[in-house]
C-alpha cells in the first residue's frame, strides 16, 4: 500500500511539472508533447468524457460508481453515485447539458439523475419505475432534454426533462450507442445499422451494410448526416478489430466508410476544431486518429496508453480517459499527424496523408555563395507531411531553363530542413559570373508529386 501511494503521489508531482517517468508498477511513459493525469480512485473504470460550457471536462468511473471532473489544468474532482448493490452496480453513462449541469446515467442503467457542477443534484428520474428497462446511453438534445436508449425485453427510448420522463411508443431497435446529428436529433445503433429517432416515436431504420454494421461510435460531422465508427467486439483472446469510419447520407441512404485497418477499433467519435473526426482505437493498434471527409489522416499511439473515449478542451488540446491504466491523458493535436502504429491489413492509414511531396525551398534574403564550385540549397519538409523526397537541381531563369548543376536525390523526415551543395556544371559556372549576383531557379521534383520553383539570388 505504501509504494501505491508514494507511486500515485509521484504521479500526480510528475503530472504537474508537465514530466513523465515509467514507475515499477505504474503506468508507461507519455510521448513529449503529452501529460497524463492519474485518478484518484484506483481502478475506477474511467469511460466517456465530454467537455462543459465552462471548460471543465466531466468524465465516468464505471467500475467505481463515481463521475469525475477534471479542470484543464488536469485537478481532478470525484463525485460518488448511490449503488443498491456495492461492487456489482455500475455506473453506465454521462452527457453535459448546454447550460452546464450534467445528465448521469447510474445504477447499471436504472436510474437518471441530473446533477450542477457542484455534484448537487437537481433530479432523479428512474427507469425501473417504467417497468423495469436499463438504459445504455443518454444524450443530451439542444433544448436540454436527455435522451436515453436501452434495452431489457426489448428496445427502449425515453425523454427525460426536470419535470418528469416517459418511454416513447413504438421504439426502433436501438442498442448501447446513442449519438446527435447537427440538427439536434437523436440518432441510435441497430446490429446492422443506424436508426433516426423520432422524438414522438419511432423512427426510420437505416440497414446501412456491412460497411455501418456494429456503429459503437455515433456523432455530428462535417458533411452527411451522421457519422459512426464501427468494429468488431473481441473476445477474451482476441482484441476488438475490422475498424472503419464513415457517414450516411440520409436523403439518399447511401454510406461513405474509411478502412481505419484490421487491427483498428473506434470507440468514441468526435468532431473537432479543425474540422476532421477525431477517434480512440481500442484494438491492437491502440491510439488516436483522426480522418477527414476525404478520407485522409493518421492513426498515432501514444506511448504505451491506451485511450478509450476522447474530448476537446477550450484550448484545442485532447483529453483522453485510459481505463487500463487508470489516467486521463492531454494531448495536443500537433502529436498526432503521423501514423506511428501497424493499423493492420487495408488501411487507409497506411497511405500517405497527403499527395507525395517534394517540400520547399529556403530561399535566403541575401545572395548565396558559391563555395568551391558548389551552390548550397535548404530544402524544408512541412511537419504536417509523412515525409518529403525528390530531385533537386538549378536551372537558368532565361528561356530554356537550361540546367546548371548537377541534380542531387535527398529525403526529409516531417519537420526537417537538409542543406545539399550542387556542383555547378560548365554552363553553370559561366552563367555565373565572378564578383556579379546571378539569379538562377530551383527545381524540387519526383514523380506523382508538383513541382515546385523558386527563384534564388547567388553570388560568385
Amino acid at each position: 500500500m505504501l509504494r501505491s501511494l508514494v507511486a500515485q503521489l509521484t504521479s500526480i508531482t510528475l503530472a504537474a511539472s508537465g514530466l513523465t517517468i515509467a514507475l515499477a508498477g505504474a503506468a508507461p511513459p507519455a510521448t513529449a508533447g503529452t501529460t497524463v493525469f492519474p485518478v484518484p480512485t484506483s481502478e475506477a473504470g474511467v469511460g466517456r468524457i465530454v467537455t462543459a460550457p465552462d471548460g471543465t471536462m466531466w468524465f465516468t468511473e464505471e467500475d467505481a460508481n463515481k463521475v469525475g471532473k477534471v479542470t484543464p489544468g488536469g485537478q481532478v474532482t470525484e463525485f460518488a453515485f448511490p449503488a443498491e448493490f456495492p461492487g456489482t452496480t455500475r455506473l453506465k453513462d454521462l452527457d453535459v447539458a448546454p447550460d452546464g449541469t450534467i445528465w448521469v446515467l447510474y445504477e447499471s442503467g436504472e436510474k437518471l439523475r441530473h446533477i450542477r457542477p457542484d455534484g448537487s443534484t437537481i433530479t432523479d428520474w428512474s427507469l425501473d419505475a417504467q417497468g423495469d428497462p436499463v438504459g445504455d446511453s443518454v444524450r443530451v438534445a439542444p433544448n436540454g432534454t436527455a435522451w436515453v436508449v436501452g434495452q431489457f425485453d426489448e428496445s427502449i427510448v425515453a425523454t427525460v426533462t426536470d419535470s418528469g420522463g416517459q418511454l416513447l411508443p413504438n421504439p426502433p431497435e436501438c442498442e448501447d450507442s446513442l449519438g446527435m446529428g447537427v440538427d439536434g436529433s437523436m440518432w441510435c445503433r441497430t446490429s446492422s445499422g443506424l436508426n433516426h429517432l423520432n422524438p414522438a416515436g419511432g423512427g426510420v431504420s437505416y440497414p446501412a451494410n456491412n460497411y455501418a454494421a456494429y456503429p459503437y461510435a455515433i456523432a455530428a460531422g462535417p458533411v452527411g448526416s451522421i457519422w459512426f465508427g464501427r468494429y468488431f467486439s473481441g473476445t477474451m483472446f482476441t482484441s476488438p478489430d475490422d475498424g472503419e469510419v464513415g457517414y450516411l447520407d440520409a436523403a439518399t441512404s447511401q454510406v461513405t466508410a474509411y478502412d481505419t485497418g484490421s487491427r483498428t477499433a473506434p470507440a468514441d467519435l468526435v468532431q473537432g476544431p479543425d474540422g476532421n473526426m477525431w477517434f480512440t482505437s481500442i484494438g491492437a493498434a491502440a491510439g488516436i486518429g483522426h480522418i477527414s471527409a476525404g478520407g485522409r489522416g493518421a492513426l498515432t499511439a501514444i506511448g504505451g496508453y491506451e485511450p478509450e473515449s476522447l474530448t476537446f478542451a477550450k484550448d484545442g488540446a485532447i483529453f483522453a480517459t485510459d481505463p487500463t491504466n487508470n489516467v486521463i491523458i492531454r494531448v495536443t493535436t500537433d502529436q498526432l499527424q503521423r501514423t506511428n502504429v501497424d493499423p493492420g491489413d487495408g488501411s487507409v492509414f497506411t497511405q500517405p496523408t497527403t499527395r507525395p511531396l517534394v517540400g520547399t525551398v529556403v530561399v535566403p534574403r541575401k545572395p548565396v555563395a558559391v563555395r568551391k564550385g558548389r551552390v548550397p540549397t535548404t530544402v524544408a519538409c512541412p511537419k504536417t507531411a509523412v515525409g518529403c523526397r525528390g530531385t533537386v537541381t538549378l536551372r537558368s531563369v532565361q528561356k530554356g531553363h537550361r540546367p546548371v548543376a548537377r541534380a542531387v536525390s535527398y529525403a526529409l523526415k516531417p519537420g526537417k530542413k537538409k542543406t545539399v551543395r550542387l556542383a555547378l556544371t560548365k554552363a553553370g559556372t559561366k552563367a555565373v559570373r565572378p564578383g556579379r549576383v546571378t539569379k538562377l531557379r530551383v527545381e524540387l521534383t519526383q514523380k506523382g508529386a508538383k513541382t515546385v520553383r523558386k527563384v534564388v539570388k547567388v553570388r560568385r
